[in-house]
């Protein structure tokens, strides 16, 4: 006869046994969603669209097809999910914005019980800057039967074999334009003077672009993102960067000359939005487009202009390296002119 104490160990083996194969089966099966005959399951589909900072909500819609696989299975339609332009996008992060909306799956009605599968995925519009989630759902929709009519009791959804929920991300990238421009000004400033900079990047949030070209007339300057780069340019010369990803970001700066003669300072223009607005340097020191941190690159304007003043010394040097033989020369004619009062003065007397 089993004592009480053997009798415990096996009700509570038995019971971890239960346990584990109810998590093992609830591991195996995703399930969406359960339902009863007053309140049937539903599929929700969740829409992930993210775009780089510097880059405004644009007008798109994303469309999706269920297709089924089984016999005798009713038409499942999708709702559309839309995006405006300007749409209030949230909160930033790690340098790129993500608008979450959600629809559904919707069902006709199934003729008898059983299971019923279908295929869910987004329909390629060909939007531009557009990256499609390419990615197909597997749904297993399991019907029951109620009392008046089958209803649907339970949804799973799979992916590659592997359980999850229905999730499509989209993925809008635009290019942008970035111009450095060096000007130079004063009465002594010499415009064919060549200035030096450095210029680096890190790379947009949703593009894996890391070479950036730019052009300073036909000479071509290569970037690489993370890799400080030289470049010089002198009055009235750009470098041009096109078809930057938006949100890339950047800091460029002019290397200081100790008594050059030349007072420098900068303008930056961040995506139409004037950030640094002509601070000043010095001689010395080098002069960075950012005080802290970067600047971004947008969808819209952005230039950074240098500009040199030249400190122009008054132009006085003649008068006052002559001045030696000016008071001389005074001197000798009031000389004179005394000379010519006495000897005048004699001749009347």
């Amino acid at each position: 006869m089993i004592n009480k104490k053997k009798l415990s160990a096996l009700l509570l083996s038995g019971a971890m046994l239960m346990s584990m194969s109810t998590s093992v089966f609830a591991q195996g099966v995703p399930t969406i969603r359960e339902g009863t005959e007053g309140h049937p399951a539903t599929a929700t589909i969740k829409k992930n669209f993210e775009f780089s900072e510097g880059i405004a909500t644009p007008q798109v819609t994303f469309k999706f097809t269920a297709t089924s696989s089984t016999p005798d299975a009713p038409t499942a339609t999708i709702t559309d999910i839309s995006y405006t332009d300007g749409e209030n996008a949230g909160n930033i992060t790690d340098g790129k914005y993500t608008i979450s909306k959600n629809t559904a799956i919707s069902f006709g009605e199934f003729p008898h019980a059983g299971l019923y599968e279908y295929t869910v995925k987004e329909t390629n519009e060909h939007g531009t800057g557009i990256t499609y989630d390419t990615n197909e759902y597997k749904v297993h929709v399991y019907v029951a039967n109620g009392k008046d009519k089958p209803y649907v009791k339970t949804i799973t959804s799979e992916n590659n074999n592997e359980k999850k929920p229905i999730i499509f991300t989209n993925t809008y990238k635009k290019d942008a334009s970035l111009i450095i421009e060096k000007n130079t000004t004063g009465e002594l400033a010499d415009k064919t003077k060549d200035f030096d900079f450095t210029i680096i990047f890190t790379k947009s949030a949703t593009s894996d672009d890391k070479i950036f070209t730019g052009k300073i007339g036909n000479e071509t300057v290569t970037c690489e993102a993370g890799v400080e780069q030289t470049f010089k340019l002198h009055d009235k010369e750009q470098l041009v960067f096109n078809n930057l990803p938006a949100g890339t970001r950047y800091v460029v700066k002019e290397k200081g000359i100790p008594s050059d003669g030349y007072t420098p300072s900068v303008t930056v223009i961040e995506n139409d939005v004037t950030t640094v607005n002509g601070i000043k340097g010095n001689e010395t020191d080098d002069l960075s487009s950012s005080t802290n941190g970067t600047n971004l690159v947008g969808e819209k304007t952005n230039k950074v202009t240098f500009v040199n003043t030249h400190n122009d010394t008054p132009i006085t040097g003649i008068i006052i390296n002559n001045s030696p033989f000016i008071l001389m020369i005074s001197f000798a004619v009031l000389g004179f002119g005394a000379l010519a009062i006495i000897k005048r003065r004699k001749t009347i007397r």
